[in-house]
Order: structure tokens, then C-alpha cells, then sequence
């Protein structure tokens, strides 16, 4: 397979990928919903998911959440702590993080890295090398994921081209 047809199922599948999430997220909030209802009328807590030949696959369950001790308000709980455990305080000494960002954005990556303003060597600043790509964009052209889906649709693009999904079994 050449890099065309493998970027072409990359766009497929992404287009693929975002349809199935969204399905996925708004089928979670129904089950949800529903297994809420069902404790609230029914006082059940699980439902047992089972294959059109009543098959059992999975097992869905509300998760009930523990309530939980929280700093609602942190200079209040501070002061106490100062008060009761001084021990247990620390002063935290660090740069600013927007001056930091600023001031190394304008740095060159010339090692050892300088001041510009006064060409004095900055200690405890490095250049890191910059590493391989790791990853690459997606960016559909305008109407490029209706054409996909309108395709996958007619059955122009052929699933049964695209790579198995793992962990099944070939029919």
C-alpha cells in the first residue's frame, strides 16, 4: 500500500472515528439516563447487555460516586493551617510563568543560551534539539468529510477495504 492509500483511509477512518464518538457520547447519556430512571423507579443499579440472540456481553453499572472533604476556601484553610501546623507551610519561590514564556520565546536556540539585552550566559537554560515528527494534522478540505461520509454511504469507499478492527475474530 503506497502513502496515497494510506492517507486516504487515515481521513476516512478520522471521519469514521468522530462519527462513531459522537454516537458513542449521546448513546452514554441515554444509557445514563436510563439507569438513573431505573434506580430511581425500580432501585436497580445494573443492566446486563446481551446480543440480539440473548447472548451476554457486557455489564453496565451506575458507578456511585464517595462524597469527598474539599478546600472550598484555600487562603482560609492556609491561615489555619499556619496557625495550627506551621510545620506543614511552605513558601513557594518561582518565575512568573508569562515572563518565563515571553522571555524564553525570544531567546535564540544557540547554545549556550544568552541574554540578548546583555550577553551575559543564563544559567540553568539548555536547547533541546528538536525531535522527529510525532504526529501530523488532519484537515479535511471544505466539504471533504460530507463527500467521505456520502461515499461510505453510496458504497463508493468499500469498509471491507479498511484495515480489521483489532481484537476480533475474522468471521
Amino acid at each position: 500500500m503506497n502513502l496515497k492509500e494510506h492517507a486516504t483511509r487515515v481521513a476516512v477512518l478520522r471521519v469514521l472515528l468522530d462519527a462513531v464518538d459522537a454516537e458513542y457520547r449521546t448513546e452514554r447519556h441515554e444509557v445514563l439516563d436510563g439507569l438513573r430512571t431505573a434506580r430511581a423507579e425500580l432501585n436497580l443499579k445494573s443492566v446486563r447487555v446481551t446480543l440480539p440472540d440473548d447472548t451476554p456481553v457486557a455489564t453496565l453499572t451506575l458507578v456511585d460516586p464517595r462524597p469527598a472533604v474539599v478546600v472550598a476556601d484555600e487562603e482560609a484553610f492556609t491561615a489555619w493551617v499556619a496557625d495550627n501546623h506551621p510545620g506543614e507551610v511552605e513558601t513557594l519561590v518561582r518565575v512568573r510563568f508569562s515572563w518565563q514564556r515571553q522571555f524564553l520565546a525570544r531567546l535564540p536556540c544557540l547554545d549556550p543560551v544568552v541574554d540578548p539585552s546583555t550577553g551575559e550566559a543564563v544559567p540553568g537554560l539548555g536547547v533541546l534539539s528538536a525531535s522527529e515528527p510525532r504526529s501530523f494534522s488532519l484537515r479535511p478540505l471544505p466539504g471533504g468529510r460530507e463527500r467521505i461520509s456520502r461515499a461510505l454511504h453510496t458504497g463508493t469507499l468499500d469498509l471491507r477495504r479498511l484495515p480489521p478492527l483489532e481484537g476480533g475474530e475474522e468471521p
